[in-house]
């Protein structure tokens, strides 16, 4: 697959043509990445459900989850600006790997939490070190092309390789949490390969270069664009995470879905996000991040309000197309904010400080979302009665903050070259 040669015709050719890795290299490994990420979303909140998970651990796995991966990304994404990418991409993906292994024979709630501690630090090495291997190999070019089609050919694999799972998985004479612990080890197989693929990506930046390591965790927040960019946002994934832990509880409480059927919904989402990346990538070129974020974003206050009354697995479907529409355009552009803000020299950092603050932001909203859905139950005395009013709250949330990024999310610094 080609992508847009015309698209690096200003500023890339100060490096060296042997400095840069094929594109297939890139492609390769975001699609591991996508589905390993993909899988942590859709499949382990079910998996500790199934061990036995109540609401509080529930999110309580989500906060961990978020804390671990954000809360040494700054560091790794300043060392990897100055020092270079492959090392930091290797050892956050066998970090990845022996950790998504354990969750294949974990037998409790508690193993499940643990486990997914260690993988979440393995990709707070990995994450920032591989947004600023995009940075690198994009830098002087126009980027939101280039990362819809990465993206959208990521989600495309992840689409196939759930769409053979969804037909297989009910032919495999193994107990459904057996089933799950076989999505989890081909989630470890995916994170084994991005370690032999970060051996082939070459570093486009001399790691023994004279780049300094740029500044810490604090220098990003002088930036006066950035620092709104992070409040509004930040405001705005606080509502986003209340959530979390509600989704997975209606499909196994309330719906009760197959493993067959969690990879059916799965499936419908992927693919939009698949399409939505690859084909609407060019738009954020056209009409800049900031409108795509908000066209992006906007899909997520409906999806809350689809969990609310949803008592078969089809009938979220909906959420699904219209989840897809928001993680497939809005998280590319979103990506490709932080990217145009930061620029190649900064963007380890940038998005380490994002990460963080995110990880921080997201603890709290999963952590107080499962607390409170627990309260609400045993006020209502019914679980599905309380996750559709909190579902109906969060709606309200989720429109108001998505009102607030209307009213206040700037514009990011444009990094490219005069034309």
């Amino acid at each position: 697959m080609e992508i847009a040669p015309e698209a690096f015709a200003h500023g890339i050719d100060i490096y060296e043509k042997g400095h840069r890795s094929p594109k297939w290299v890139y492609f390769l490994f975001q699609m591991m990445l996508s589905f390993s990420q993909n899988l942590a979303f859709q499949y382990i909140p079910l998996y500790n459900k199934k061990l036995g998970a109540d609401e509080i651990q529930m999110g309580l796995m989500t906060s961990v989850q978020n804390v671990f991966s954000t809360a040494f990304s700054p560091f790794w994404g300043r060392v990897s600006d100055g020092r270079g990418r492959k090392l930091f991409l290797f050892t956050g993906s066998f970090i990845a790997t022996a950790s998504a292994g354990t969750l294949v024979i974990a037998n409790n709630p508690n193993q499940v939490i643990l486990s997914i501690a260690v993988n979440s630090f393995g990709l707070s090495m990995l994450i920032p070190a591989w947004q600023g291997a995009l940075a690198d190999y994009t830098e002087g070019s126009r980027r939101g092309g280039f990362m819809g089609r990465l993206i959208g050919v990521s989600y495309m694999y992840v689409t196939i390789a759930l769409f053979i799972y969804a037909f297989v998985a009910p032919f495999i004479n193994i107990s459904e949490i057996e089933q799950y612990r076989l999505i989890m080890a081909i989630s470890a197989i995916n994170f084994f390969l991005m370690v032999l693929l970060s051996w082939i990506i070459i570093d486009i930046k001399n790691p023994n270069s004279d780049t300094p390591q740029i500044g810490n965790v604090f220098l990003p927040l002088k930036d006066p664009t950035y620092r709104q960019f992070l409040f509004v946002i930040l405001f705005w994934w606080f509502w986003m995470s209340l959530a979390w832990s509600y989704f997975p509880t209606v499909i196994e409480v309330v719906i009760d879905a197959s493993v067959s059927e969690v990879a059916w919904i799965a499936i419908t989402g992927t693919i939009v996000q698949a399409i939505s990346s690859y084909r609407l990538g060019g738009l954020i070129d056209r009409i800049g991040e900031r409108k795509s974020i908000l066209f992006g974003f906007i899909t997520f206050t409906i999806v809350p309000l689809n969990f609310a009354f949803a008592t078969e697995w089809w009938h979220l479907i909906p959420a699904q197309i219209i989840a897809g529409i928001g993680i497939g355009f809005g998280f590319t552009a979103l990506q490709t904010y932080i990217l145009e803000i930061a620029g190649s020299e900064r963007a380890g950092n940038y998005q380490g400080t994002y990460n963080l603050l995110w990880g921080i932001v997201t603890f709290v909203g999963s952590f107080f979302g499962g607390w409170a859905l627990q309260q609400l139950k045993e006020l209502l005395g019914s679980l599905p009665l309380a996750l559709t009013y909190a579902l109906l709250a969060i709606t309200a949330f989720r429109f108001f903050s998505n009102f607030i990024m209307f009213l206040y999310l700037p514009d990011p610094k444009s990094t490219l070259p005069e034309q």
